[in-house]
């Protein structure tokens, strides 16, 4: 059986020395003047296990004869065999971690009878869990590259592949080897989110729901027109993941809130300074961010609309309180464009005179947009008080606040 050398990088990564074995007869010599091995030797019931670990490591005839030969106990006593075999399977373990595969190398029969493998033949398998001969590295690789970026899937390759070969995960099982990852600082890194909602009592996401969710929020926000590379990296994601928004309340935030201002005119951008100290570059983090409820971030955005319908109409610059309480009231904006104007229009009654009852802006807002029917009783005695003085003279006219004559209305239009 010929035997490799086994490459310096991959035997100082397992602990494996790399001084070369080798051995140049198809049998090598484990018993000297060894008899000829006969055609179907009986194998021995002590040395079945033995045989099949040592054929799932080897692939040729050659060495297959040979195994069948050291069962059947014909090339020496027991210790030599013993031996023999521990050779054997040693070689070929070495020759799978340079070669990067692992697994059963042909059928080999070894049961109570004859080598021919009939029913009762041993199946010959791997001794590494789950493992068929099959490239281990490349399967290890396949699996990280849904999880990790090249560099660390690289690194933890390494890893990886190490804990297989020792027998310590089946291959088979992708969330098996994923979670053997857990206590590696990439593995820690890229599900960082799972930290911080361990720390809050929420549970943990296993990779795959992890990976799945922050998918969810990719489309979310291609879907809503957001361009590429626009809040839409696994570091923006970890912090929606941490405090568990769903891609339902995401789709919220971003339609509601934060395209609710982004799309809107200047004047709702410039609100949303003057009421939360937000910049325009700061709009996407400020909707998104998990620490702020999603009610309260769609009120806020309503309020900016309001309030900048207030600005634009009437030059009032409305309070966050006031202009949230709009909102909470389920103003829309049809009703604030229609009340502001009227505000507008009506500023000189608005204007408290000498002796007239002060209003405050709330109140006056509310008697506007009808919210405030207690404010709106007072201007409309004020409207009736300032013009009583006309009602003998018909029609006046104002363009000041004042009429024609000396006694100051405060409406633009004849009554």
């Amino acid at each position: 059986m010929s035997l490799m050398e086994i490459p310096a990088e991959d035997a100082a990564a397992f602990g494996v020395s790399t001084t070369p074995v080798i051995s140049t007869a198809p049998t090598p010599p484990v018993v000297p003047n060894a008899p000829d091995v006969p055609d179907a030797p009986v194998v021995l019931p002590e040395y079945a296990a033995l045989a099949n670990q040592a054929a799932g490591l080897s692939g040729d005839t050659a060495t297959a004869d040979y195994i069948r030969a050291l069962a059947s106990g014909s090339l020496g006593g027991a210790a030599d065999t013993t031996a023999a075999f521990g050779r054997l399977i040693e070689e070929g373990r070495l020759r799978d971690v340079a070669a990067g595969t692992t697994g059963t190398g042909g059928s080999l029969g070894v049961g109570g009878g004859t080598g021919g493998g009939g029913d009762d033949a041993t199946t010959v398998v791997d001794p590494v869990p789950g493992g068929t001969r099959k490239d281990a590295k490349n399967t290890i690789k396949g699996v990280l590259k849904t999880y990790f970026n090249e560099k660390d899937a690289e690194t933890l390759g390494e890893f990886l592949y190490g804990v297989y070969s020792r027998g310590e995960v089946d291959i088979n099982n992708p969330d098996a080897l994923i979670f053997s990852l857990r206590e590696q600082q990439a593995y820690k890194t890229r599900f960082a989110g799972n930290k911080a909602r361990a720390d809050k009592g929420l549970s943990e996401l296993d990779p795959g729901s992890y990976i799945a969710l922050e998918d969810n929020y990719r489309r979310l926000m291609q879907s809503n027109g957001l361009p590429p590379g626009f809040y839409d990296q696994t570091d923006d994601f970890t912090k929606l993941i941490e405090g568990d928004v769903s891609a339902q309340e995401l789709q919220d935030r971003v339609q509601n809130g934060f395209r609710a201002v982004q799309d809107a005119d200047p004047e709702v951008k410039r609100q949303m300074q003057e009421l939360y100290n937000v910049n325009e570059a700061g709009l996407a983090a400020y909707f998104l961010d998990p620490t702020k409820a999603a009610p309260i971030l769609t009120r806020q955005a309503e309020a900016a609309k309001i309030s900048a319908r207030a600005k634009g109409l009437a030059n009032v610059q409305l309070t966050a309180l006031t202009a949230e309480e709009l909102a909470a009231r389920g103003i829309t904006q049809a009703e604030a464009e229609a009340g502001f104007t009227k505000l507008g229009l009506q500023q000189g009654l608005y204007t408290e005179m000498a002796g007239e009852q002060t209003l405050t802006q709330q109140q006056k807002v509310g008697a506007a947009l009808g919210t405030d029917i207690n404010a709106q009783t007072i201007l409309e005695q004020r409207k009736s008080s300032r013009l009583s003085p006309f009602k003998g003279g018909g029609k006046f006219t104002s363009t000041t606040g004042q009429t024609s004559g000396t006694t100051e209305s405060g409406l633009n239009v004849a009554q």
